[in-house]
Parts: structure tokens; C-alpha cells; sequence
């Protein structure tokens, strides 16, 4: 899930890039300027091919309405990312890995006909060390499974008080102070602190997640995670997520309804029944697209906008989006073991919470020899908070000092990357004081207006099952019904 997922690229530098084209002028669109091949007519321009953003554009072209995805980066599934093992061909995926078992998700894959498993769960930890010194810690906190399970159905009935929070970020006016108190201050409230640990080991990168707003959390911890922790989540029985987008990637590809490593510099949005007007920069030069709708799915930064010609209360509301920065990496040659992970902890911390910024954990890639890491930073305005190059290097760093404070448990080798992505900016939320005064109120006020419709995390949650549902039974009706 992207989801949760556990990970789950940036795409500022490229929209930074076409951010500084020339201001829109009614030239900008003339449609003398550009050849007959490069003007594109399409019902639906769908910016982003991420998660929410391909399957938005594949659902929309099955309900017989033409498309054209525009993506910034050579392929689709944005936080799906699939590393490939060139001596033995084995994917290791390093961001989506789980969905939840809903009707929406089983329905997708048996479409591109891909066979789907219950997940086996993810791999425990059983070693805890202090990342920041490299000591070993015996962790204080540790509830039973009788206890989490007490904790994880109190939250249920917390959770379930709000009926709507399953469709979205649906609240109730004037919003109830207990969904935008401290998660801190909730768990306490109503006991629920056999359930923290895991909370924050499957949903890492959400920044401080006992600081958060308590409707952050429900956000991403909806009663789908709750159930699927029980009775098992869905995987990919080939265990390449990557292979879905690669066959919608085929498909869009084939009916011309595909744009990759492709920007847009201009956006004229229209108004009313005008439709929309696109400049895309693309490998192959620039493309004037014509549309009656946009659909909108990357991260409402604004920095990621700055092209789309937004109004003033667009610009308010996503102004307050803070983020934070989430890494994924493959590292070979840590002198780790390849059968536990390793988790950073802290020993007098509440719930023996590491910092941040730094790794979440280290865990076995499924190859010898190969752990996968996982890195976060605190939240930020920043729509990427950390350069890469300083995150690998705080990485190696890490290793280096596990294995010197370790030297009987851990080899003394030299730790190479094999594979690094950012997922910058991850779980898109805002602060207490914006929920209080109906943000997501507002924020969903905009669908629709200006020939515009939205969809992805930021609306919904860092989890691709939810945003399918989300753009299925919430965003693609409305649009539908406005073609």
C-alpha cells in the first residue's frame, strides 16, 4: 500500500524547472503555433501517473472517455518502485508492497489479470540498537499481543464514531476538539498504548506521530489497517508490485494516451464549460493538449503547481501543507545478518522512539547479502526536507557505527547503495489549527471548480488501496458528470 505503505520521487526539480516558462499570455495557446501531431484533444488530462493518477486515468478510459496521462518521470506507479537483481532477475519492491482486501483492490489486478496472495506479514525485529550511538537497547515498553489487541478494538470504537472518515477526510462541523488534540493526548485519553508501537512501525515517515493531530492518524490508520493487521493484507504472488504499472504503462502507451518524462509549463484552466489548455514540454518537444477536464494527482505542493495557474485560495490552502521526507534504499556489504532486522530505538524515549531525522530500520531484502533501509525526517514545509546525498550519507554512516560498536555481531565491511529512492514529500497534513477551522472542508470545496477535479494523498491517504477507492466512488463521479 502506498500504503502505508511502507514507503513508498521527487518531483520538484522538474516542475521547478518548468515553473519559470514565460507568464501565460493568449499566444501561449494558439493553436497556430503547433502542428497538427501536436495538439492532442482529450476528454480528461490526468497529471501524474502515480498510484491515484493511473488508476484513475485506466478507470476513466474503461468507462469509454478518452485520456492523456502527463508524467514526469520515464514510468508510471510513483511511490511503487521495483528494484531488479541483474544476476538473478529477482524483484525486490521498495515501496508499495501491501493492499488491503477490499473489493476495489481485487477488482484492479484481476483487470490486468495479475495474481494477488495474502501477504505473509513483514519481518519482525528482534535486534534494537540506538542508531545515533550504535549501542544495543532492551526495549521498555512491550505489550502483549492481548494487550495490543485490547488497544487496536478501543481504537476501532473511537474510530468508528465517525462514519464518515471511511469515504475521506469527512468531518463534522463544527470538528469535535478530540480529532485535533495530540495523538499523544488521545492515546492516553482512551488507553490505546499497547497499539503505538505498531502503528508506528507499519506506517513509518508520517513525522512525529504522538505530535500529530489525533485526524491525521485516522487518516492513515483507518479500520482497513485495523482488520488487514489480523486477517492478512495482499500482495503480488509474484511479489513485483512494478508489474501493474508496467501493463497499464503498455496499455496507455498503445492508445497514444500517454506522456512520459513530460512537464507542463502553461496551464489556462478555463472557466465554466471553456475546458482546459496544456503546454507539456516532452522529449519530443512541446505538446498543446486541449481537454473538457484536469485531474489533478501529485502532491498540491507549491512548488509542484507553480505552472497551473492557481487562484488565490488554492494557493491559501495548499500553502499549509507540511510534509515530510521519506528514503528507501538497497544496501549491500553491512555485515548485517540476512535473518532479523535491526530497528532503531531509543532507551529512555517514550515508547523507545528514535530521533529523527535518520533510519527507521534495516531489514533483509530477500537476497543474501542485500538489507533494505528505510529513513525519515521530521515534517517540514519543505517539499523535499534532506538532499539525497545527505541521506545516503547519514545511512553509511549508521552502518559504520553499528559495526564498529559491534565488531563481534556485525562484519567490518564496507557498505555500498545498490539501489536509493526518495519519496519526498510523504503524508501531506496539516496542523491543529488548520483542522479546527475546516481545512478539509475546504480543501474538498475545490473539486470541480475551474474545470478541475483532485485526487491522491493529500485528499485521501498514503495508501494506494484507499485511493483507489477514493477516486472511484468520490472524485471520477463528480468529473464524470461534469463531461
Amino acid at each position: 500500500m502506498h500504503l502505508v505503505t511502507f514507503s513508498f520521487v521527487s518531483l520538484s526539480a522538474c516542475l521547478l524547472a518548468s515553473s519559470v516558462f514565460a507568464s501565460n499570455t493568449p499566444s501561449t495557446f494558439d493553436l497556430k503555433k503547433f502542428k497538427s501531431q501536436d495538439i492532442i484533444k482529450q476528454d480528461v488530462a490526468v497529471i501524474g501517473g502515480g498510484s491515484a493518477g493511473t488508476y484513475s486515468a485506466i478507470s476513466l478510459k474503461d468507462k469509454g472517455k478518452s485520456v492523456i496521462v502527463i508524467e514526469k518521470k520515464d514510468r508510471l506507479g510513483g511511490h511503487t518502485e521495483t528494484y531488479i537483481d541483474p544476476t538473478t532477475g529477482t524483484p525486490i519492491d521498495m515501496g508499495v508492497m501491501i493492499w488491503h482486501n477490499i473489493t476495489v483492490v481485487k477488482d484492479y489486478f484481476k483487470r490486468f489479470d495479475i495474481s494477488i496472495t495474502h501477504s505473509t506479514g513483514f519481518f519482525q525485529s528482534v535486534l534494537n540498537y540506538d542508531f545515533s550511538t550504535g549501542k544495543a537497547i532492551n526495549l521498555s515498553f512491550t505489550p502483549s499481543d492481548t494487550e495490543i489487541s485490547a488497544a487496536f478494538a478501543a481504537y476501532t470504537a473511537q474510530y468508528s464514531k465517525y462514519p464518515e472518515l471511511k469515504d475521506g477526510t469527512f468531518l463534522p462541523s463544527p470538528v469535535p476538539e478530540e480529532l485535533y488534540i495530540p495523538f499523544g493526548e488521545f492515546v492516553q485519553k482512551y488507553g490505546l498504548q499497547a497499539a503505538v508501537p505498531t502503528m508506528f512501525n507499519y506506517n513509518p515517515g508520517v513525522g512525529d506521530i504522538l505530535a500529530n493531530p489525533t485526524l491525521e492518524q485516522f487518516r492513515y490508520w483507518g479500520l482497513e489497517m485495523v482488520q488487514d493487521l489480523s486477517t492478512g493484507f495482499l500482495t503480488t504472488a509474484h511479489h513485483n508490485s512494478s508489474e501493474l504499472y508496467t501493463k497499464a504503462e503498455v496499455e496507455l502507451s498503445s492508445s497514444s494516451s500517454l506522456l512520459l518524462n513530460s512537464v507542463v509549463g502553461h496551464a489556462d484552466r478555463g472557466e465554466g464549460g471553456a475546458g482546459i489548455k496544456l503546454v507539456v514540454r516532452t522529449p519530443q518537444g512541446n505538446k498543446l493538449i486541449l481537454a473538457k477536464k484536469l485531474l489533478i494527482a501529485i502532491p498540491p505542493k507549491l512548488d509542484f503547481l507553480a505552472p497551473l495557474d492557481l487562484s488565490n485560495k488554492e494557493k491559501t490552502l495548499f500553502g499549509k501543507f507540511i510534509d515530510a521526507g521519506y528514503y528507501v534504499g538497497i544496501v549491500k556489504n553491512t555485515g548485517f545478518p540476512d535473518n532479523n532486522s535491526i530497528s532503531n530505538a531509543a532507551q529512555n524515549s517514550e515508547y523507545n522512539f528514535p530521533s529523527l531525522p535518520g533510519p527507521y530500520s534495516f531489514a533483509p531484502a530477500g537476497l543474501a547479502g542485500l538489507q533494505m533501509v528505510t529513513y525519515a525526517t521530521p515534517q517540514s514545509p519543505k517539499s523535499s526536507p534532506l538532499p539525497d546525498a545527505t541521506v545516503k550519507a547519514d545511512i553509511i554512516l549508521t552502518i559504520k557505527r553499528l559495526q564498529k560498536e559491534n565488531p563481534d555481531k556485525f562484519s567490518q565491511t564496507e557498505p555500498k547503495f545498490v539501489d536509493f529512492r526518495s519519496h519526498a514529500p510523504y503524508t501531506l497534513q496539516v496542523g491543529a489549527g488548520d483542522i479546527k477551522d475546516g481545512f478539509y472542508e475546504k480543501l474538498y470545496a475545490l473539486q470541480g471548480l475551474r474545470n478541475t477535479h483532485w485526487t491522491g494523498e493529500a485528499f485521501r491517504a498514503e495508501d494506494s488501496s484507499l485511493l483507489w477507492q477514493f477516486s472511484e466512488e468520490i472524485v471520477l463521479p463528480g468529473l464524470l458528470a461534469g463531461l
